[in-house]
């Protein structure tokens, strides 16, 4: 069986741009879906409104600067993890084996990148059956003392690591568009790109309407290069119809974006 990561977006499964509250029948949805995929499984989840305006405020994604960001630091923490509960215990529900990672206990940055992370733990438990799940996080930084990493750029280096075949990213749109299809009603949706094209899309990308710390849509295409330019698939889809997923893994045609490797032409 094949590995399948799925980045569930904080834009979907919290009020994004509002005080911290959890869609708990949205992700009832979800977790019986992600119950019926058959392929191995690893999930990260987003921050929302539950880590992102919390580090706009202390402004930890810019790494230490004082002693006034350490409570915020925790705060931060703090709230993550009772998202991390809200959402485990959802999955459980629905008899999903899932074990929750703590990030910050096995993965260090460097100015803001991901240069280690202890994998071995989550191959294991993949391989047992269990489903891990982590999210973006505040981790120990060689450089900056401190920063966070978002669930987008770790969701694509376990790819990476762990040989998955391929990335779901979860939004609360159907894909990338040409330009941003919360204000233009006429944005069009860009069903596929490669690692060639992704240059001409970059000035509609963008980043979130909402507070994000983690630079939207752009980010994730951009987090997302290095895994597709070696053979693996990323998928930008809406999750707030949680039958894409299945959809998607069934190979079926649903409003979404794929990112995938170069086309090669057949020799004639």
């Amino acid at each position: 069986m094949s590995l399948i990561i799925i980045k569930i977006g904080g834009s979907v499964i919290t009020e994004k741009d509002k005080a911290p509250l959890f869609n708990r029948n949205l992700m009832e949805k979800i977790a019986e879906e992600i119950s019926k995929v058959e392929d191995k499984l690893l999930l990260v989840h987003g921050a929302g409104s539950f880590g992102h305006p919390i580090a706009k405020k202390y402004s930890i994604h810019e790494g230490y600067r004082s002693e006034k960001q350490l409570m915020g630091v925790a705060e931060l923490k703090q709230s993550m993890s009772s998202l991390t509960l809200m959402i485990t215990e959802t999955l459980i529900k629905h008899r999903i084996p899932v074990v929750p990672f703590l990030s910050s206990s096995c993965m260090v940055a460097e100015g803001s990148r991901l240069v280690h992370v202890n994998t071995e733990p989550f191959r294991l438990m993949i391989n047992l059956g269990l489903v891990p799940i982590c999210s973006g996080d505040v981790i120990a930084d060689l450089k900056w003392g401190f920063s966070i990493i978002s669930g987008d750029q770790i969701a694509v280096y376990l790819a990476t690591s762990l040989n998955a075949k391929m990335v779901i990213f979860g939004c609360d749109v159907d894909g990338v568009f040409d330009s941003d299809p919360k204000k233009n009603p006429e944005a069009k949706l860009i069903k596929t790109i490669t690692p060639s094209t992704l240059k001409y899309y970059e000035n509609s990308l963008g980043g979130s309407a909402a507070v994000d710390v983690t630079k939207g849509m752009l980010g994730k295409m951009k987090e997302s290069l290095s895994f597709v330019s070696h053979g693996g698939e990323v998928v930008i889809a809406n999750l707030k119809r949680p039958e894409n997923i299945m959809e998607i893994l069934h190979g079926r045609d649903v409003p979404c974006t794929r990112f995938i490797p170069e086309i090669i032409p057949t020799p004639k």
